[in-house]
């Protein structure tokens, strides 16, 4: 082999090494990764199966007892609320009755200017009964705060809004009040939206019925009407515009907070303090 022969392979040779050395390598498809799905709603510590909560609204949150109020109701609402935080919270660190009661002492007057200008807002309603409704929905407003399940969490709000409260001047009450319902509220909010996605989970609507045109379609046949030895069939009046709703069914199995004894303003049963102003 001659030496032109011998170079020309060599330069042959470099040449493919060189090309093969520039081309471009081969991409690598990007690793798997696993999706793990999120784990199933859990059941809220002390939900049951079964277990009746307010309706959800529209927005998403839940039906309490400071839909709409007014700025007497946002008052009168949160002094019941803080009420009941000082009858079952106090045991759990303390720091809670001494605070409420100054509160009610040092603010007796506004507070017993919206109480009074809050039951003229039952008493317009024109009921010859607004008294029973009203008592009715101060229940309501008791056992609804009072509920065991959500205890802790409300006492833990509660007790950082007894020690704002007292620095609160009389004129900026109803806007604060409006916000510490909601921060109150929220234990309770927040439990409900838990059970309605464990809820939600696990007991799915059933499947909509698809009707073909094989299947007959059912006519709700109306109820006889039942009569007592031939006397005549009862019939519902028209209800009249004057009578009041009637009272919901409380929210809570709870038994209610004792009831506060004039306007509401007097400290809690058992704790020395100046006595509030009466109605």
């Amino acid at each position: 082999m001659t030496l032109r022969a011998i170079l020309g392979r060599g330069v042959l040779a470099g040449w493919v090494l060189g090309v093969a050395g520039c081309a471009t390598p081969p991409v690598k498809p990007p690793p798997v990764v696993a999706t793990v799905p999120p784990p199933p709603p859990q059941m809220p510590p002390g939900g049951y199966i079964g277990m009746k909560i307010p309706h959800k609204l529209a927005n998403g949150t839940y039906v309490t007892p400071n839909i709409d109020n007014t700025d007497q109701a946002a008052v009168w609402h949160l002094r019941n609320a803080l009420n009941v935080a000082a009858l079952g919270c106090d045991q759990a660190g303390g720091g809670i009755v001494e605070p409420y009661n100054a509160w009610l002492t040092t603010h007796a007057a506004v507070l017993d200017h919206y109480f009074q200008a809050y039951r003229h807002e039952w008493q317009s309603t024109g009921w010859w009964d607004w008294e029973r409704v009203y008592d009715n929905n101060q229940t309501r407003i008791y056992n609804f705060y009072s509920q065991p399940t959500m205890r802790a969490a409300f006492c833990a709000v509660a007790r950082r809004e007894i020690a704002q409260v007292g620095q609160v001047a009389d004129t900026d009450l109803p806007a604060f009040a409006r916000k510490a319902l909601v921060r109150l509220d929220k234990p309770f909010v927040d439990f409900y939206a838990a059970f309605n996605a464990w809820r939600d989970y696990y007991e799915p609507a059933p499947p909509p019925v698809v009707r073909t045109i094989d299947t007959p379609i059912a006519v709700a046949t109306p109820a006889p009407v039942v009569t007592l030895d031939g006397a005549p069939p009862v019939t519902l009046g028209t209800l009249s515009l004057s009578t009041p709703p009637p009272a919901d069914t409380p929210i809570a199995i709870a038994t209610p907070s004792p009831p506060v004894t004039g306007s509401g303003s007097a400290p809690v049963a058992g704790v020395v303090a100046p006595a509030a102003t009466a109605p």
